[in-house]
This record gives C-alpha cells, structure tokens and sequence, in this order.
C-alpha cells in the first residue's frame, strides 16, 4: 500500500522561492513539450511516443536546469495525457452518450501564473540525506524532515496558496 507524508510550503517558508521556480521550468517543460505533441498531431493525426519526445526537448535548457529524471518524469506524465486524450476520442466516437462533450486535448498552462508538479523519483533523492532522516532533492537545496528510509517518490505540488511537497512511500501489510 502507498502513503503520502505530506509538507506545506507556505509564501513565509524558506523553500518557497525554490519550489516556485522548480514548479516554473517544469511548466515551460511540460508546454514546450506539449507544443511540440500538437504541431506533430495537427500535422500527422499521430501523437508523438516519449522516445520521439523526448529527443526533441532533452537539449532544451528548461529540460537542463532539472534534473534529467525530473525532466523525464515530467515528459511521462505529459505522454499519458496524450494516450488518456486518444483513448477518450476512441470510446468518445463509439459511446458519445457516456460524454458531456467532446473530449478536448491536453492543454497549455498559464506562461506567466501558470505552475506544473515537480515529480522527483527516488533515485533523483541523496541516499546520504534519506539515511539522516531528511528527503533532499537533487539540483536543489530543499530537504525535507522525513522518517521514512524507503521512498518512492517525492512530488512538488502547486496549489493556489502554496506548494505542498509529497513524499510517497510503500507500507507492506
């Protein structure tokens, strides 16, 4: 079973001004990404695979200045909204009634307000910090007080008022 420990970065929190900016490049990565997905679907009707992908946007500096699992991750998860949109339009165009509408594709965030989830799998984590207790993330200075030792994942979620940063870990029953 997966738990969540979850930390609440407000405005007056020391990690503020870095999650803001982790948050930031990761939705420049994530539209900049999404771009590329809609001009080759305009273009072809094909969604681009995350190979294709990712060997369009790995020299970009917003993929650069995050980690490269980071990066990766965040290239992932923008994969699967495409195959969850082309799933939607196929059961869309076999069951229209099951729909409100016409399922739309998967669209930009806000370029200026706009922030995207940071997810930073554990081996994005220092081993060193997670045996002291803290969950530091790479390429930054955010460390976390944590007591779990096996983490699967650590997540940077933009909220309205603040960021709340995931540590997810597996309990065994």
């Amino acid at each position: 079973m997966q738990l969540v420990e979850r930390h609440i970065i407000n405005r007056q929190h020391s990690f503020w001004s870095e999650c803001d900016q982790i948050c930031f490049l990761s939705k420049n990565l994530y539209n900049y990404a999404n771009y590329q997905i809609r001009q080759h679907f305009f273009q072809t009707g094909e969604i681009l695979n995350f190979y294709d992908l990712y060997k369009l946007v790995s020299q970009t500096s917003d993929y650069q200045a995050l980690p490269t699992k980071v990066s990766k991750q965040i290239i992932r998860r923008l994969d699967k909204n495409w195959i969850s949109y082309k799933a939607a339009i196929k059961e869309y165009y076999n069951n229209p009634q099951k729909f409100k509408g016409r399922p739309n594709l998967p669209k930009y965030k806000d370029k200026i307000k706009g922030r995207n989830i940071a997810p930073y799998p554990k081996d994005a984590l220092s081993i060193v910090a997670l045996k002291k207790g803290l969950a530091n993330l790479s390429k930054s200075k955010i460390a976390i007080n944590t007591q779990q030792k096996e983490i699967n994942e650590v997540r940077i979620i933009p909220q309205a008022c603040c960021y709340v940063i995931e540590v997810v870990y597996t309990v065994i029953n």
